[in-house]
């Protein structure tokens, strides 16, 4: 499926104003979410607790459901951004411990001044207990369409994958969160997916040799199983798409909320427009 342009997100006034003054979105953990089957598993491993999410519509039409669950009372905003949303950040190769390889860098020219591109900074790619797989902004999944089906098989299968002739284990990331029920179908939804693996502490790279980390490192890797601590990401927003920001007001809405979101607007992002529902005055 070719991705859409735009995608469409419903937030309460309070979502609004973080997304504004932040100028981020907020990735969450899948065992946080609404459908508490996310992520279900034959698996011996709660994956929830290794995968964030930041869920969007495709539907450019107005969903009263989706004003229902996602904005108390109606009363939140429906916001429009390009799909390519995030800002990249750039980092270089000798920032980060020499074993760990980012990308393919053998081309490169002897002494060559390497840079990395991520969606996050390096200091959030790896944290005290995790480390941000690469794979996870790779362009064919980033973001990609919920499937929706009701086959038990695959709503709640194994991940992992033993293979017998070479001896290992395989882990089908991109496959986590990527199914619903079809009770959710009415969402519409694409999302954009952060994957995570435990890993050694960044604050103990330079405080202990290269060797003693490395092996570390692999070892926190392997030990899949608790899950990483922190609850959310928070991804900041390009400067070209914050300007193209496009904000509906919810159908029932009243003038001090429109007043709110005005001098919110004023403040934070001057360029964003904004339009009443296609729903107000229709809706009770």
């Amino acid at each position: 499926m070719d991705k859409p342009e735009a995608l469409y997100h419903y937030t309460s006034l309070e979502g609004l104003t973080h997304i504004l003054s932040s100028r981020k979105i907020r990735f969450s953990r899948l065992d946080l979410l609404d459908d508490m089957t996310e992520g279900s598993s034959t698996d011996p491993v709660d994956w929830r607790k290794y995968y964030f999410v930041s869920c969007w519509t495709s539907d450019p039409k107005e969903s009263i459901p989706l004003w229902h669950m996602y904005t108390k009372e109606m009363c939140g905003v429906r916001i429009k951004l390009p799909t390519e949303m995030f800002k990249k950040h750039s980092f270089c190769k000798e920032d980060i411990p020499s074993f760990l390889e980012l990308a393919d860098t053998s081309s490169a020219p002897a002494g060559a001044k390497i840079k990395f591109y991520s969606y996050l900074p390096y200091e959030d790619l790896h944290g005290e207990d995790y480390f941000v797989m690469p794979t996870s902004f790779n362009e064919d999944v980033w973001p990609f369409s919920v499937v929706y089906t009701d086959d038990e098989s695959v709503l709640n299968r194994a991940y992992l994958e033993y293979d017998k002739e070479k001896n290992n284990t395989k882990i089908s990331t991109h496959e986590i969160a990527k199914y619903k029920s079809t009770v959710w179908s009415f969402q519409k939804e694409w999302r954009f997916r952060i994957n995570c693996f435990n890993a050694a502490p960044r604050s103990l790279a330079d405080k202990m040799p290269v060797e003693e980390y490395h092996e570390l490192m692999i070892n926190r890797l392997r030990s899949i199983g608790e899950g990483v601590s922190r609850e959310y990401f928070y991804l900041d927003i390009s400067d070209e798409a914050f300007s193209k920001m496009e904000i509906v007001l919810g159908p029932k809405m009243d003038e001090a909320q429109k007043m709110i979101v005005s001098s919110l607007v004023d403040k934070y992002n001057p360029s964003a427009t904004t339009e009443a529902s296609n729903l107000s005055g229709k809706v009770r």
